[in-house]
């Protein structure tokens, strides 16, 4: 599913010509598998190398660094593993849809913001808050497609 998202991405934004930022099918992806994880160490480890890898394929292919979406992405992996492992499992189920929201954006801010920070440049600012606009609805989508996965496995 991870390589489809990435691919799906990839190809958004070689159909837009690279001038409008894409919103980050894959680390959604990669975040979203992570909020049904059971919490174990061994069971993250994947999202890690997950993570670098499409962040270096990322890289090389649209940044030309090596790097910035790497670091990017990794960095959010590990934070959804540790906001998340601090929830206890019964707390996963309810009351946590302000918590699932900050960690998908967290996967759409905290990648793209990297280079931008790095880099500078006004027009790397207006490429990044239009990607935060343009992924507000794949975030709402994946936290409807999250509810309801999580309804159908507590039926």
């Amino acid at each position: 599913m991870l390589i489809i998202l990435w691919l799906i991405q990839d190809l958004l934004t070689v159909f837009t010509g690279g001038g409008m930022q894409i919103p980050g099918l894959f680390m959604l992806g990669i975040v979203f598998k992570l909020l049904f994880n059971d919490g174990s160490d061994d069971g993250s480890i994947w999202a890690i190398w997950a993570a670098f890898s499409g962040g270096i394929l990322w890289d090389i292919r649209w940044i030309g660094i090596p790097g910035f979406f790497s670091l990017g992405y990794v960095v959010v992996v590990l934070i959804v593993i540790q906001v998340w492992g601090l929830i206890p499992p019964q707390g996963r189920e309810s009351g946590t849809g302000l918590i699932v929201f900050l960690l998908l954006e967290a996967s759409q801010l905290i990648p793209p913001a990297i280079p931008v920070l790095v880099l500078g440049g006004s027009t790397g600012w207006n490429y990044f808050l239009m990607q935060q606009v343009y992924s507000l609805p794949a975030i709402l989508l994946t936290m409807y497609i999250y509810v309801q996965k999580l309804k159908s496995i507590n039926l």
